[in-house]
């Protein structure tokens, strides 16, 4: 007779846990690790997470997509500014019907030959370029907005990340930081109603209707920060719709790259 100890359970069946369960127990460790002080800023590697996918069952191409699509979204944004202004972040995110490589490269040719941007940075998860500086590019970007029916993205900087979610499709995200846009609109609203509320509650000291200038002050830097808004909406937008334009072309193979010179040197002889 065995002295070992029986596992705990006996001979009961093993209780299974439904997808919904699982998606509650994970959410859970992880609020319970991160109150226990466990270190959230280091993440779990991109190849763990496979790894339980696959000890979950699950399909390796299923886990892709799952990652691109969470990392799809925008970055929640929290603060005075995000709530007043809006997220600074505008993004753009496609599944496209091509190996990640081949559309990677195409994306920078294209970047960099038909919107004059270079490369800034090459992060472990994207690719950022700015806008080129100097005389050529500046010849480039004018001479493509004459002769292009397509409006350029025209944007200071970009970033691009590429992830392969099988060998023949990958999920292609592009997104551009508003901050400094947003920023500065928000300073120029508070410094332009502040200084009106400010003179009209000067006024309301020197003259005797005092309740209809005081009920005209409070108002002022509100709809001041209210139209900076709207206009910082509109710009958001407008962005927003050249992201899913570029992304529109690319999954339509609609990009297209210049032959030989760029227009603008065969004109100069260069």
């Amino acid at each position: 007779m065995s002295e070992r100890t029986p596992p705990p359970g006996g001979n009961l069946p093993a209780r299974r846990v439904s997808s919904q369960e699982l998606e509650a127990i994970i959410r859970r460790a992880v609020e319970i690790q991160s109150a226990s002080g466990g270190d959230e800023a280091e993440g779990i590697p991109e190849a763990e997470v496979m790894r339980i996918g696959r000890e979950l069952g699950l399909e390796p191409a299923a886990v892709r997509r799952a990652i691109a699509d969470v990392r799809g979204r925008a970055p929640e944004e929290r603060g005075v500014l995000a709530r007043v202004m809006g997220p600074r972040t505008v993004l753009a995110a496609r599944t496209v019907r091509r190996p990640a490589a081949a559309v990677g490269l195409l994306l920078e040719r294209y970047l960099v030959e038909c919107e004059y941007m270079v490369v800034q940075r090459r992060l472990p998860d994207r690719t950022r370029y700015v806008r080129a500086t100097g005389m050529g590019a500046a010849m480039g970007r004018t001479m493509r907005k004459m002769q292009e029916r397509q409006a350029s993205l025209d944007l200071p900087q970009l970033d691009v990340a590429v992830s392969a979610i099988d060998e023949d499709t990958c999920f292609v995200e592009v997104s551009t930081d508003l901050g400094s846009m947003r920023g500065g609109l928000f300073a120029g609203a508070a410094l332009g109603g502040g200084g009106a509320a400010a003179a009209i509650t000067t006024a309301v000291f020197v003259t005797p209707i005092v309740d209809p200038l005081a009920l005209t002050a409070i108002p002022v830097l509100g709809g001041m920060l209210a139209g900076m808004r709207g206009i910082f909406g509109a710009v958001s937008r407008s962005t927003h719709d050249k992201l899913e334009g570029l992304l529109d072309r690319l999954e339509h193979g609609e990009l297209r790259l210049p032959s030989g010179k760029p227009d603008w040197r065969k004109q100069l002889g260069i």
